[in-house]
């Protein structure tokens, strides 16, 4: 079994641990909302991509998410604790995820929405499920987009089908996104978390100091540009998160209802 995270039973801790023949998988465990990420989750994510690096006996870690989602990004329910303390462990977890020395796969089971999509721009290796469908909503939000993913993203599938998603907070298929870069290989539903294990067995099979290596000389060929785009966009989206579109767009999520975006903003006579 894996590192033990937490002391609640299974059923109530929201990231599950599993060390298995040199892999450790990683599963968002909050089916019953979508797998969404709170506080609570960033820290554990970190703690769990932590013990792997440090770990001899993991080759390759294996993220998936419990039930019908990926996961649908942030939780926008989460007050547990301060802005500024969310905002912390938001930005733990992503500096060692775009920095982890041991490759990384995913296995897209679901909806993947906000973080849940951007993320996947620092994963060396990501199966989806033919259901599987991706979106950026981050403008739709009154935001700016995060982790990076201004300058993964258009690295990953094209600086056109980037800005079409981001522009639009279009959802993108399963079939869309494995034809454009995003994807590496589609599988059905049902064979999804066989074919990706497979594939990280086979990794695990190989030296870990070789893929430490290796995977340390493909990360650094980018981090310095990926840590500046995410800095650079943390700052807007700090920004816009404070202002009134942003407020607009959480009011009409919480009341049903279309948003009613001010155009004093865009310019204009």
């Amino acid at each position: 079994m894996g590192d033990r995270i937490g002391d609640a039973t299974q059923r109530e801790v929201p990231i599950l641990i599993d060390d298995t023949g040199g892999v450790r998988r990683i599963t968002f465990n909050r089916p019953d909302v979508h797998n969404v990420l709170s506080s609570r989750c960033y820290r554990l994510l970190g703690e769990a991509l932590d013990a792997a690096a440090e770990n001899p006996n993991v080759a390759c870690l294996l993220v998936s998410g419990a039930g019908r989602a990926f996961t649908a990004g942030l939780d926008l329910s989460d007050d547990e604790l301060p802005a500024e303390a969310q905002w912390e462990l938001y930005e733990a977890f992503i500096e060692r995820l775009e920095s982890c020395p041991k490759p990384l796969v995913a296995a897209v089971n679901g909806v993947a929405i906000g973080i849940g999509a951007t993320m996947l721009g620092h994963f060396d290796l990501v199966f989806a499920a033919r259901s599987a469908r991706f979106r950026l909503p981050f403008v739709s939000l009154g935001l700016a987009p995060e982790a990076g993913s201004t300058l993964t993203l258009p690295a990953t599938m094209g600086a056109q089908m980037t800005a079409h998603a981001l522009f639009t907070a279009s959802w993108i298929s399963a079939e869309e996104a494995a034809g454009r870069g995003l994807v590496w290989q589609l599988t059905e539903d049902e064979d999804l978390l066989e074919i990706a294990g497979n594939e990280c067995a086979e990794i695990a099979r190989m030296p870990v100091a070789s893929l430490v290596a290796t995977k340390e000389l493909l990360v650094a060929a980018r981090l310095d540009a990926v840590r500046a785009a995410r800095k650079r966009e943390e700052a807007e989206f700090r920004r816009l998160q404070a202002g009134p579109d942003h407020a607009e767009a959480l009011a009409a999520f919480a009341q049903g209802r279309e948003p009613q975006f001010k155009t004093a903003n865009r310019g204009g006579a």
